[in-house]
């Protein structure tokens, strides 16, 4: 058995089968000018995991490893994409992380080892990271998006706060409002939905700002 090293071009699906497969060049360049092309071979590699390979770029392409097999041109068994280096560039050993292949790299999901975190984040249309972050050594769950936040820390207590500093502070029995309470067309005073219809905070209830009680 025989193994070479190619360039991986663009993917396609087996009208039949569905099968992902691969367009592959051998490479280096044959003393004729021609490298050997392999035409769209299968791809096998780790069970559960399919990736398909983002076409080639100014910028590098995926390279795979082949393997003859009969009754195929050629099978590839592993694959790599050094357009991915600036990821990999940031692991610490025992980190895995599983990332989109395209141009942007756009999607991410990191496993941290010595950080005890596990972070999902993809970016936004314009360019910003949002993200759902697991932190073992901070002992919270955060989730972030467009400079908000919301967060769950290891005693329980949440707190949801928006990009513009309004939010809500569950701590033990006590709810915490930050920001102007408004409701309804000119805003009036929001006391319906935080007290009793006798004008008294419900319990845990213990201040907010904009509202008067009894009106």
């Amino acid at each position: 058995m025989s193994a070479q090293l190619v360039n991986l071009g663009g993917s396609s699906l087996d009208k039949e089968t569905n099968a992902l497969l691969v367009q592959c060049q051998g490479a280096p360049i044959d003393e004729d000018g021609t490298a050997p092309d392999f035409g769209s071979v299968p791809i096998m590699c780790a069970l559960g995991l399919t990736a398909r390979p983002y076409q080639a770029t100014d910028d590098g392409s995926a390279q795979a490893l082949i393997v003859d097999v009969a009754g195929f041109q050629g099978v590839v068994v592993g694959a790599r994409d050094t357009r991915s280096a600036k990821i990999v560039g940031k692991l610490d050993p025992g980190d895995t992380v599983v990332h989109s292949t395209g141009k942007e790299q756009a999607a991410q999901l990191q496993l941290k080892e010595l950080k005890r975190m596990a972070a999902l984040l993809s970016k936004t249309t314009g360019g910003k990271t949002m993200a759902v972050i697991l932190d073992g050594t901070k002992d919270k769950l955060q989730v972030t998006h467009a400079g908000a936040i919301i967060e769950i820390d290891k005693g329980g207590d949440i707190s949801i706060v928006n990009g513009g500093g309004a939010g809500l502070l569950l701590q033990g029995s006590n709810v915490h409002v930050l920001g102007n309470l408004v409701a309804g067309k000119g805003n009036p005073p929001l006391c319906f939905a935080l007290c009793t219809p006798a004008g008294y905070p419900l319990g845990g209830i213990v201040a907010c700002q904009g509202v008067t009680p009894g009106t």
